[in-house]
């Protein structure tokens, strides 16, 4: 018995292994010479036919069998990328391929019996377009915007520029390197340009928006790590506004002021105390703060800032007969 059931045992295995071998055998129909990827830019007529579908139901059955294919290129836009023939199933590539314009492509393949019924499952072939170093870096923006205070510290960030290379991106086709090309004014250098990020910082020069409010730079966008080609190189310009901050205190044009006024009279103005201020004119650093130091232990007086002319206005509000004429050693002024 145990003879007889040995050879049962192989004879089982040999079935076994001949119904896997079938199985395999009508699971041989695939994509051939399918490629892994179609390079844009290129002539690919020389690499045709990219592909070939092959069913041996026809074989089996003996069927006639139509091939077809569906997708982008094909039946979907853009149109025309690709024919197939219907009776061999091979796929031609027929015009230059433009990755930025589609990057891959999605095809299915059947099988078809005389009526147009699936005799497989369709089968799916994905090409990838390989991308080639064929656009050059564009500014997002014409002109770039930014602003920054005075008196900020070195490495402080400013803002960032963009450009966009239309090539495969994370890869060295689509990489860009930035450069400051000119500042205005040009001496000394105040901000740095990271070749790599598009980000502007300060310099370790300091920044005086009393000496100059504003900045002009001139900046190019290069393909790759800048080198030299003969790709066009893209500019645009930077206006980077100097922010003021409050490190200017008020000075008076005079240590001393006189004014009279009539006696009994009461609100009239008697005089305009003039200062100068160097932050931003009209700004609440630019504005003075007038009070009195002394002299107007009575009250008679008061005292404002104009906020067109930044000039302390000293008004009489309350009559005196002992102050027909006024003096002041000095009125001192605060700023806030």
């Amino acid at each position: 018995y145990s003879g007889i059931s040995s050879s049962l045992l192989l004879l089982l295995l040999l079935l076994l292994l001949l119904t896997t071998l079938c199985f395999i055998v009508r699971q041989k129909r695939a994509w051939i010479t399918a490629p892994v990827a179609l390079r844009e830019g290129e002539d690919l007529s020389k690499k045709n036919p990219i592909a070939k579908i092959h069913s041996d139901i026809a074989e089996e059955r003996g069927l006639k069998i139509t091939y077809k294919y569906t997708g982008k290129g094909i039946t979907e836009p853009p149109f025309g990328i690709f024919v197939f023939n219907p009776s061999t199933g091979e796929l031609n590539v027929t015009s230059i391929l433009d990755r930025e314009e589609t990057p891959y492509f999605l095809l299915m393949g059947y099988a078809l019996d005389e009526k147009g019924n699936n005799l497989e499952k369709p089968l799916e072939l994905r090409i990838k377009v390989l991308d080639i170093n064929d656009n050059e870096p564009v500014f997002t923006q014409e002109v770039f915007l930014g602003s920054v205070e005075e008196l900020s510290a070195a490495n402080t960030l400013v803002m960032k520029i963009t450009a966009i290379d239309a090539d495969e991106p994370n890869t060295m086709n689509s990489k860009v390197s930035y450069r400051i090309v000119s500042q205005e004014p040009a001496y000394p250098p105040v901000f740095y340009l990271n070749k790599d990020t598009g980000e502007i910082y300060t310099t370790s020069i300091t920044l005086d928006r009393e000496e100059h409010s504003s900045y002009s730079l001139t900046v190019e966008a290069r393909d790759g790590n800048g080198q030299i080609t003969d790709k066009p190189v893209k500019q645009a310009q930077v206006q980077i506004r100097i922010l003021d901050v409050n490190d200017n205190i008020p000075v008076t044009e005079n240590e001393m002021y006189e004014g009279t006024i009539e006696e009994n009279q009461v609100n009239v103005e008697v005089m305009r105390i003039k200062v100068t201020d160097a932050d931003e004119i009209g700004s609440d650093n630019w504005l003075a703060n007038f009070t009195f130091a002394s002299g107007n232990e009575g009250g008679y007086f008061h005292i404002e800032t104009d906020a067109q002319t930044n000039e302390g206005i000293v008004t009489l509000i309350k009559v005196s007969h002992e102050c027909s004429k006024l003096g002041w050693n000095k009125l001192l002024q605060e700023r806030i």
